[in-house]
This record gives C-alpha cells, structure tokens and sequence, in this order.
C-alpha cells in the first residue's frame, strides 16, 4: 500500500469514526435513559471517538503539529473515560464526571497549534464550559441525566469531531499528499 493511499484509509477511517460516533450518540438519545441499548450505542460511539482520535493524533502530528497531536491523544484517552464510565445499563456518575481532567489538557493542546482555524480553536476551547457544569453537579450530587448542561457537553465534542474532520480533510488535500 503506497503512503498516500494509507493515509487516506486513515482518514476516511477517522471521519467514520468522528461521524458514527455523532449518530450513535444521537441515536442513544432516543432510547430509554440507561437501557441496554441507550448504553450500546453510547459505548459504541465513545469506541469509535477512541478510534478517530488516535488516527487524527497520527496524521496532525505527522503534519508537523505535534502539540495538536497530542492534543487529540489526551480526547482518545478522555473517550475512553466516558466509555469506562458506561456498562451495559447504567452510568457511574462519579466516573463520568472525571471525564474533565484529561479533557481539560486535551482542549487546550488541541487550541493552541495553529493547526485549525482561530474560530474553531475557540470552539475547542468553548465545548469544555458544559463539562465543567456537569462535573460541578456531580460533585454536589445534583447531576441529572435530563440536565442541558449534559447535551451540550456530549453534542458539542461530537461536533467538533465532525469539524475537525472536515478541517483535517482540507488540509489533506491542500498539501497534495
């Protein structure tokens, strides 16, 4: 396999892995809170995110952007929290709330390179605001799964994986590799 059909597997492997964990989160939204397959799908999708975010640790850090890299190695590890928080049909909540720690590092590495335009460095930056609710409630035992703050930290991180994505593809095919 030559480099330039490798790296675009890998591409394409990671924008399946950024979009299906959108739509299995979205998809999870809709069943039961906590059922069998709300906790499928969710756990799905966080593998998936793991998945993407490895492979775009790989190709940014190829790229020269090695600050972004590991960036995006601290949300693969960040992924991993959120889907160690998860069993087949229940959430530990205190578990889930630490989703924060390595999150925090991984936002701010992933804003700080020049790699991706200023407004969605911001963006990077913005999504950590809702976990940082979500996380206070924990801690004061007032976490509920129907809390706002909770859709938007989730929804936006997905988000951002759907952008990243896009950014990283143009860049792909800016440098003609």
């Amino acid at each position: 396999m030559s480099q330039k059909s490798d790296v675009n597997l890998m591409l394409k492997a990671m924008t399946i892995g950024y979009v299906l964990n959108f739509a299995f989160g979205l998809g999870g939204s809709f069943f039961p809170q906590e059922s069998f397959w709300q906790m499928t799908l969710w756990q799905c999708g966080d593998s998936l995110a793991i998945m993407a975010s490895v492979l775009a640790s790989r190709y940014v850090g190829s790229r020269g952007s090695n600050i972004v890299a590991g960036g995006f190695s601290l949300l693969g590890i960040s992924y991993g929290v959120s889907f160690a928080s998860s069993s087949i049909n229940a959430i530990n909540e205190e578990k889930m709330g630490t989703i924060i720690l390595p999150l925090v590092p991984a936002m701010l590495l992933i804003s700080l390179g020049p790699f991706f335009p200023k407004w969605l460095r911001f963006a990077t930056l913005l999504v950590v605001v809702p976990f940082f609710f979500m996380y206070q409630n924990v801690l004061q035992g007032t976490y509920r799964f129907d809390n706002l703050s909770n859709a938007l930290a989730y929804s936006g991180i997905q988000i951002l994986g759907l952008a990243w994505s896009m950014m990283i593809w143009q860049d792909y095919r800016k440098s003609g590799q």
